[in-house]
């Protein structure tokens, strides 16, 4: 256990040093702030721009939805994109996988505490995205109510759940080139879509709800936005099939999805770390 941890402290600080060393403190806290901020308020130009054409057919109780969502989903991309750059910044860039690989620390702790360096990267932003909305936008202030309870209960399953996605692919880039780092650039990019970040499942064509009911980023995030801006915030038109269930509903069906994942993450990973080993794919990289 004490190995675990030692293991898990040292591999975060690296990966924190890594995405910090590129710039002095004070502007690596302004890039924290910008690009988070950047990003919602194009979704805020969007909606106003959606709002003088349509005037009323957009609600305005849209413009949060938005905002908290994308928000929310910036830890998602962090620690999946995280993951398994990680692993091809490792590999192909510094090449020392495979020492990492064959030294004392335990491998899917490495990665663990890589995942959790930019995780409080991405918990840092949005914290920072959540306050300059509320600072701007009386919209978000007049809908913002923090239930800090859930908030942590989400956070602390969300983080689970965060991690196998990651490992899940991190796992596949241990047997990919440098070219798997788009993996989880075209994942994210799908679950951005299918959970409900900018569009409510409502508003997704019907094939598409039941693969969205399928992930479990589309509970964390329904559980997230709940806890920020609490229940019934949307008009009927724009509530989706979760709308009726209760905080205690979605939690548990979070958990029981998050703990598939982490047995399938787990297995697949087992999987792809001897496979990698066994084909010399950790030493393997492009020479550039």
């Amino acid at each position: 256990m004490l190995a675990h941890l030692r293991t898990l402290r040292l591999a975060t600080w690296l990966g924190w040093q890594l995405e910090t060393n590129w710039a002095s403190p004070w502007l690596f806290a302004l890039y924290m702030l910008v690009k988070p901020v950047c990003g919602s308020l194009m979704l805020v130009c969007m909606f106003y721009a959606a709002r003088s054409v349509a005037g009323a057919r957009v609600p305005v109780e849209f413009m949060p939805y938005l905002y908290v969502s994308n928000a929310c989903y910036g830890l998602v991309g962090s620690v999946m994109f995280g993951l398994s750059y990680a692993v091809v910044r490792d590999r192909e860039h510094y090449r020392m996988l495979k020492y990492v690989y064959i030294s004392p620390a335990h491998f899917q702790t490495y990665f663990l505490g890589r995942g959790a360096a930019r995780g409080l990267e991405a918990v840092v932003g949005g914290a920072l995205n959540v306050g300059v909305g509320l600072f701007l936008f009386s919209e978000l202030r007049n809908t913002v109510t923090v239930d800090v309870p859930w908030l942590v209960l989400y956070l602390a399953i969300g983080g689970a759940m965060l991690w196998a996605c990651g490992m899940l692919l991190a796992a596949a880039c241990l047997n990919m080139s440098r070219n798997g780092m788009f993996l989880s650039e075209g994942v994210a990019g799908v679950v951005y879509l299918a959970s409900g970040v900018v569009f409510p499942l409502s508003a997704l064509p019907a094939w598409v709800q039941p693969i969205s009911l399928s992930l479990p980023t589309t509970y964390w995030l329904e559980g997230m936005r709940r806890a920020l801006m609490g229940t019934g915030t949307l008009p009927p038109q724009l509530r989706g099939p979760l709308a009726d269930w209760s905080n205690g509903e979605l939690a548990a069906m979070l958990a029981a999805t998050t703990a598939a994942l982490v047995v399938l993450a787990q297995l697949f990973w087992r999987w792809s770390e001897r496979r990698a080993w066994r084909n010399g794919k950790l030493e393997e990289n492009a020479g550039v």
